[in-house]
């Protein structure tokens, strides 16, 4: 009897950590917002459960962010609609404050815009998402993906992209609370997968953006760029790397925006284990020297913020918001975010 019973317990402790594992890689997929991205680690660890009992199995990092966000694997060449929205960039409200208000915004073209004092607080929101305009299953349909195969490609699609930004004065009782500045950013995105299942190269995206501020005369602020960008990921670190070249344009609001926005821009994002995300995004114009940086620092989804991220963000430099592309400031702001 005492001999069955210490081969139970045995058998139990052995069973212990594997279950615990199993606990911790469930807790880790729920914790995914995207759909497919929860899924595929669900997979990832129903294939583990069915690895042989006489080998370790090896411990997966997780996901790829890169992968998940632009639809790279495998499982995802079917047809998707223009109503599966998806996200792009990260949507946030963010009480904000800078330590220099931009009460006097001038461009070459425009001259000064008459402007009234303005809080040094306002809020922030960003809204952005991505849908499908053509298929990856059309493109290979067409034969273009096997025509592109032979320099590496796997996978083409083409997306629809769509970011707004929008500055609100909701603090400046003195001036009729105005919304001081609002950046519309609609785009078409080609993109490019490696089908790279590791480390490394991962896609490239060709895109045309439009981005402007729908004002008139004294404060409109717009261009027009076509650019290519890279991605690479290793791990939880990903990285894209874009370029652009400004398409010229017969009425030109800021005329030298280059020279404060730069020619293109660095993007990087590292998530923890436990689903903490920080992200860099950098301009810089190497012949005059101007800049950009903005750091996003955000929790995994909070119930006590209503399944919303507690998000914070740094940014300085020129060209915060498209009426302050020549226009220097820091900035510091809290709130919340969805997606990523």
């Amino acid at each position: 009897m005492r001999s069955g019973f210490a081969v139970l317990v045995s058998l139990g402790a052995g069973l212990l950590p594997a279950t615990s594992g199993a606990d911790d890689g469930l807790a880790r997929c729920a914790k995914l917002e995207n759909v497919d991205e929860r899924l595929a680690c669900y997979d990832e660890l129903a294939r583990a459960a069915q690895s042989p009992s006489e080998g370790p199995v090896e411990a997966s990092p997780g996901p790829s962010y890169l992968t998940g966000a632009w639809k790279l694997g495998p499982k995802d060449g079917g047809v998707r609609h223009l109503a599966d929205i998806l996200g792009y960039r990260p949507n946030y409200i963010i009480l904000r404050w800078t330590n220099r208000p931009n009460n006097e915004p001038r461009s070459p073209a425009t001259g000064l815009a008459p402007f009234s004092d303005l809080n040094k607080d306002e809020l922030k929101f960003q809204v952005s998402f991505k849908t499908e305009l053509i298929s990856r299953q059309a493109f290979e349909q067409a034969g273009v993906t096997q025509a592109l195969g032979h320099v590496g490609i796997d996978s083409v699609r083409l997306w629809f992209g769509y970011t707004q930004k929008m500055n609100w004065q909701a603090f400046n009782h003195s001036d009729s609370r105005p919304v001081r500045d609002t950046n519309y950013e609609p785009e078409a995105i080609l993109t490019l997968g490696t089908g790279n299942k590791g480390n490394g190269f991962k896609l490239v995206n060709l895109g045309l953006v439009h981005e402007s501020n729908g004002e008139s005369e004294f404060e409109h602020r717009g261009w027009n760029r076509a650019y290519a960008q890279g991605g690479w990921e290793w791990d939880r670190l990903s990285v894209l790397a874009r370029v652009w070249h400004r398409i010229p344009e017969s009425s030109d609001d800021n005329p030298n925006i280059q020279r404060y926005m730069g020619r293109g821009d660095l993007v990087t994002r590292y998530q923890t284990a436990g689903g903490y995300v920080t992200s860099a995004l950098v301009r810089r114009n190497l012949h005059t020297g101007r800049g950009f940086a903005q750091l996003d620092w955000a929790t995994p989804v909070l119930n006590s913020l209503g399944a919303l991220k507690f998000h914070v963000q740094l940014t300085s430099g020129y060209g915060e918001t498209l009426i302050d592309y020549n226009h220097d400031q820091t900035t510091i702001g809290v709130g919340v975010s969805f997606g990523d």
